[in-house]
Formats: C-alpha cells, structure tokens, sequence
C-alpha cells in the first residue's frame, strides 16, 4: 500500500501541480496516509490501508472534477479543492472504520 500512495502522491503533487497548485496540502495529506497505513498494517486492518489510498486519490479526482474558484472580501483567489479532498478523504477513512467494526460484529454473532 506504501508504495501505491507514494506513486498517488507523485501524480497528484508533481504530474497535476499545474491543475491545483497546491504545495503543502498534498505533503499534509500524504503523510497522514502513511501514518494510517502503517499502524494499520501494524493492526492487521488491510482494508484501512486501502481505504486510505483510495481516499487520497478519489478525494483528488474528486476535488479536481468538482472545486470552483472564489474572491474572498480582501480580493484574494480562493479555491475550494483542498476541502473537497480533504473531505473525500476523512469520510473514506471514516466509511473503513466503521463497516470493518459492522463486519467484525457480525462475524462474532455468526461464530457464537
């Protein structure tokens, strides 16, 4: 899973920098992944590493396909990709957590 990140993160930071221009938001991101794939590697939760890269790269698409640009009341260009990603991303680390403890419970009912 590291390494399928560190190809996303290449893409998303470097290949697409001219359609989003962010510098520091996919370095803060990217870092968190890793940091969630490790202890749940660590954790044996698979399906959160996976989650988590599939976060990263879905909230990017995401936020590529959906963001607009703004004025705010001082005159500066905003945009509002980076709350799309970031978005897309905590809910799909969110989503794995809970359908794995869903799951978790209904195979304890099961095997009881």
């Amino acid at each position: 899973m590291i390494g399928l990140l560190a190809i996303s993160y290449w893409i998303c930071r470097f290949v697409f920098f001219g359609m989003h221009g962010m510098k520091q938001w996919p370095n803060m991101l990217a870092i968190v992944s890793l940091i969630i794939i490790v202890i749940a590697s660590i954790g044996g939760r698979q399906s959160l590493s996976v989650a988590t890269v599939i976060g990263y790269i879905g909230g990017f698409v995401l936020a590529m396909i959906f963001n607009t640009d703004g004025v705010d009341q001082g005159g500066g260009a905003t945009n509002n990709a980076w709350k799309i990603w970031g978005t897309i991303f905590i809910c799909s680390i969110l989503i794995s957590i809970i359908l794995g403890y869903i799951f978790k419970q209904r195979h304890k009912k099961i095997m009881e």
